[in-house]
């Protein structure tokens, strides 16, 4: 009988030393696991960060190229004012090539910024329909930056007469 409780205590004692692995062994695996998931959801948060990061710094990239973009815009596309003299024989040309009367040309000249120059013009021009087309044409495809802002036209007598607002800038 003896030996039969002292099997029995063995196999009490092997069972309970098992089941306090068991339980001692699943509590570590679940604080470890608990660390490890932190440890995953912060390098899952830093890596977002470095990706907005990333995103920001090719916002902030573009943003400092603006300044060379203009710089290099304005050199091709605004003439320098010295140019204006150039322009209005270049304007006159057109006109006459046109086969165009020339009834009234006005100029009014105005800064927008420090170193840029408004000039509106304001002129009349008669001769038929399709010369007009052609001038129109001309203009609008001519370099630099000028634009009609509107042209009115109107039927007298065989011709058309067009009204024509325009304007050009120049760098100062």
């Amino acid at each position: 009988m003896r030996a039969l409780r002292l099997v029995a205590w063995l196999a009490t004692g092997i069972l309970a030393g098992s089941l306090l692995f068991w339980i001692i062994s699943f509590g570590l695996a679940r604080a470890s696991g608990g660390a490890g998931e932190k440890t995953r959801m912060e390098l899952q948060r830093m890596q977002q960060q470095r990706v907005r990061l990333e995103e920001s710094r090719g916002q902030l990239d573009a943003w400092r190229s603006v300044p060379d973009g203009l710089k290099a815009f304005r050199a091709r596309a605004i003439p320098g004012f010295d140019q204006f003299p150039a322009f209005r024989s270049d304007l006159q040309r057109r006109i006459s090539e046109s086969g165009l009367k020339s009834l009234r040309l006005t100029y009014r000249m105005r800064p927008v910024e420090r170193n840029m120059q408004r000039v509106t013009l304001e002129f009349s021009l008669s001769g038929p329909y399709a010369a007009i087309k052609r001038f129109m044409h001309g203009v609008e495809n001519r370099p630099g930056m000028v634009y009609l802002q509107s042209a009115r036209l109107r039927r007298v007598e065989s011709e058309v007469v067009a009204v024509f607002v325009m304007e050009a800038y120049f760098a100062r």
